[in-house]
């Protein structure tokens, strides 16, 4: 007798697709790939493993990378502003990327949420924080005094 919410896969006509919930599966969220959480059950395959997203499952998933992703997010600003405060002040950095006073401490403690835009270049300023530093002032024309 067929279970419900079981079906044969289309993929490879051999296994029979059940929800299975299971450590290690990632996918991509946005910007990047997280790993789904091993308790979210997802239609698969039992022969050939091949995933099936029906509407709600794809809601569930998207559900339950957003707060990840958003934590990530967060994490990854924190650790950008950390390594870039070791070369200037948060606030001389606002002025040179044209945020306004109090968001970078706001990021630090996570009191908001940035956006991957914001990550992404507060990540490139600190893989080499004194040279892109200095380009960034040279970029914009003010002086050391001003940024620095």
């Amino acid at each position: 007798m067929k279970k419900r919410n079981e079906f044969r896969c289309v993929e490879c006509g051999e296994g029979k697709v059940r929800p299975l919930a299971k450590q290690g599966r990632q996918t991509r969220h946005k910007t990047m790939m997280l790993e789904v959480p091993a308790d979210l059950e997802i239609p698969t395959c039992g022969h050939c493993g091949a995933e099936w997203f029906d509407d709600a499952t794809a809601r569930a998933v998207d559900e339950a990378l957003e707060g990840i992703y958003r934590h990530e997010l967060r994490e990854r600003v924190r650790a950008a502003i950390d390594t870039l405060t070791e070369h200037v002040s948060q606030r001389k950095m606002e002025r040179m990327l044209g945020l306004s006073h109090g968001y970078l401490s706001k990021l630090r403690n996570g009191s908001c949420d940035p956006s991957p835009e914001l990550v992404g270049n507060l990540a490139l300023l600190a893989h080499d924080p004194k040279r892109r530093i200095r380009e960034l002032v040279e970029y914009w024309g003010v002086s050391d005094d001003d940024a620095a």
